[in-house]
């Protein structure tokens, strides 16, 4: 598994970091509250921008000086991730389907991971979660019904998330981590 690990990753936000501060994540998220990071910079940039566009939309759509677009470049310490407890979803199968269902069911942090890593569950994963809560998939927690939502979730097309959510963790687990352009 480690061979696999990426040692860059991205983050978009509209804030500036000076340290991560995992308390600082919505509770009811796919891995649970904390700091989440994207392999992909194109991934980064794009949640940069839905995060911007939510800002300018809670601010009745007033454009703020406060909000500005940021993406940020972090490293990995590959060493200390080897001391970790990783949970690693290669794909968004039904075993990663119920990690996510408990993770935003529960909220908080539900599960005694470290870091874990897998697909990211996007927009589109929104309103498929959405349906299969509201039974339009049959009744909620049928293998019937999570059949159908794995399928509509389309898992090859999303795209891949690291996730810590333990401040003792980010503290030593990011070793550099800087802005960079993202035009």
């Amino acid at each position: 598994m480690y061979q696999r690990l990426k040692e860059t990753l991205y983050h978009g936000t509209i804030s500036d970091i000076v340290k991560i501060d995992v308390a600082k994540g919505r509770g009811n998220k796919d891995f649970g509250r904390g700091f989440y990071m994207a392999v992909s910079k194109k991934q980064a940039i794009g949640m940069m921008h839905k995060k911007y566009k939510e800002a300018i939309r809670r601010s009745r759509n007033k454009k703020c000086a406060e909000y500005q677009e940021k993406l940020y470049e972090i490293q990995l310490d590959m060493e200390y991730i080897k001391t970790l407890k990783v949970k690693y979803f290669e794909t968004a199968d039904e075993e990663w389907l119920e990690f996510v269902l408990m993770c935003r069911e529960r909220g908080g942090v539900p599960h005694d991971y470290d870091l874990v890593i897998g697909p990211t569950a996007d927009d589109d994963t929104m309103l498929c979660l959405k349906a299969y809560y509201d039974g339009l998939y049959g009744r909620r927690g049928s293998v019937e019904a999570k059949s159908i939502l794995l399928k509509n979730l389309e898992p090859e097309h999303l795209g891949v998330q690291y996730y810590i959510g333990k401040q003792a963790v980010a503290e030593k687990l990011v070793a550099r981590m800087k802005m960079i352009p993202w035009r």
